[in-house]
């Protein structure tokens, strides 16, 4: 089932693509990998937020509900060479007037330290500075976060602000950092 899963995959829309992946949008399809990937404790400490286990049909209900939001962007993380699904990066709080918005990525643990999340991440930062022509871009993560604060300060993102145990996570409150990159910021690191 899953190489069936994977050949389909290979076929669909590249929206953005790199070296060794492609983004692609997310379909009600996708939504056996996010039920797993929600309800995996690990994954769910790095969102940075205590979830609770959700039976599928109400979590199936929450997920079609992305479809339906003009304020955020869900992309699949497709890697070319086989097409297995490893993640999601998306924008969300996009403010089309004011030219910001945030963003988040989440790659399936089997896939860490592999570059994969930079090299998504830098396709989704391209594609809003140039593309959307935006100004700003930002994200937030928690204290104990180590490979989001990793990926976010060598990616050129510049820590803003520090919101005291603002999530809760795993029965324990931790610092929210706020992370962010202005056009200025994105053109001195890239353009050069």
């Amino acid at each position: 089932m899953t190489t069936n899963k994977n050949e389909n995959n290979l076929k669909r829309v590249r929206f953005l693509e790199s070296e060794r992946l492609f983004l692609t949008p997310i379909t009600i399809d996708d939504i056996d990998e996010n039920y797993l990937w929600d309800h995996d404790r690990d994954m769910q400490f790095l969102d940075g937020w205590t979830h609770r286990p959700q039976y599928y049909e109400n979590f199936k209900e929450d997920f079609s509900g992305i479809f339906k939001s003009k304020k955020s962007m869900f992309l699949c993380i497709i890697l070319k060479e086989d097409g297995t699904y490893i993640g999601n990066i998306v924008l969300f709080n996009i403010a089309d007037y004011e030219r910001i918005c945030e963003w988040g990525i989440k790659l399936d643990k089997k896939y860490h330290r592999q570059g994969y999340a930079t090299e998504a991440s830098l396709l989704l930062i391209r594609y809003v500075f140039e593309d959307l022509g935006y100004v700003r871009l930002h994200s937030g993560t928690h204290s104990k976060n180590e490979a989001s604060i990793k990926l976010q300060e060598k990616l050129g993102f510049v820590k803003e602000g520090v919101f005291r145990q603002q999530r809760l996570v795993n029965g324990e409150y931790l610092d929210s950092l706020q992370y962010g990159m202005l056009k200025e910021d994105y053109e001195k690191v890239f353009k050069q």
